[in-house]
């Protein structure tokens, strides 16, 4: 679907159909296939009761729609949840077709008490009905005001050792700077995951196996108990682009969760 005018339009439109708990507005919102990535392991968060949003890919607008329709609202409206404010949102990378918006949420009860608040990075894309959203990558575990300076330094060394691999063309080591399954969110309709350091390696090896010099520069946009998402400006030989990533801890392992591209 993603039918809206401007990435910003499809942005406020998901929060929009979400508090009515319209749920085929709330897939409307989305370019398809669609993913959400999720940092955090567990179905629950921060103690609060009922299971997280769903993380997972939908192919169509009907996949998403049926999972809003059969998880219900209920596991919210069970904390005391009557709306979901979102966060203004700021452009961070953008292309004529792809957009990288750095946005979140926050749930409020009936007497404006904060449940809940995240920060997402939201991958925008124009297909021919126009602009939705492709991918999210939900820091998770987000706490306003927390020091998170430990986990931003372990994302930002993570994507230090993925340049330092990259750059002299040593394939082994770079693939060992993903956790898998990996997402790859690249232009509009286009969600690939890599199950397994095979298949990144068959897909990508002779890329990253191009010893190449590289500058860059990078910036953390959230950060929260197990996850980091990290905004990049990269050139690697004659080619320059930008990248965002989701770095994930998983068993103590600082490594990368997802990433999209803007070219």
């Amino acid at each position: 679907m993603g039918n809206h005018a401007t990435p910003t339009a499809a942005y406020w439109s998901f929060f929009e159909r979400f508090n009515a708990k319209d749920a085929d507005g709330w897939a409307g919102a989305m370019s398809y296939p669609h993913v959400r990535v999720s940092a955090a392991l567990h179905r629950v968060r921060n103690a609060q009761p009922g299971a997280r949003t769903a993380s997972g890919a939908y192919p169509t607008p009907g996949d998403y729609a049926a999972m809003a329709s059969d998880a219900g609202w209920g596991r919210f409206e069970a904390t005391g949840w009557v709306r979901t404010q979102g966060l203004t949102p700021r452009v961070v990378h953008s292309s004529s077709e792809k957009v990288h918006l750095a946005g979140g949420w926050t749930r409020y009860r009936a007497d404006d008490s904060e449940i809940l608040t995240n920060r997402v990075l939201y991958v925008m894309t124009l297909t021919d009905e126009g602009w939705g959203i492709q991918a999210r990558f939900g820091v998770d575990g987000y706490r306003a005001g927390a020091d998170r300076s430990g986990e931003s330094d372990a994302a930002l060394g993570a994507l230090a050792r993925l340049m330092q691999t990259l750059e002299p063309g040593d394939v082994e080591p770079w693939l060992d700077c993903f956790h898998y399954p990996l997402t790859l969110i690249g232009g509009p309709g286009e969600v690939n995951t890599m199950d397994d350091v095979d298949a990144m390696r068959a897909a990508y090896g002779d890329w990253a196996g191009q010893p190449l010099p590289i500058s860059y520069s990078a910036e953390v946009l959230a950060a929260g108990d197990s996850g980091v998402t990290v905004a990049q400006s990269i050139t690697r030989g004659d080619e320059s682009f930008q990248q965002a990533f989701l770095v994930a801890e998983r068993d103590g392992e600082w490594k990368i969760l997802a990433v999209t591209a803007v070219r």
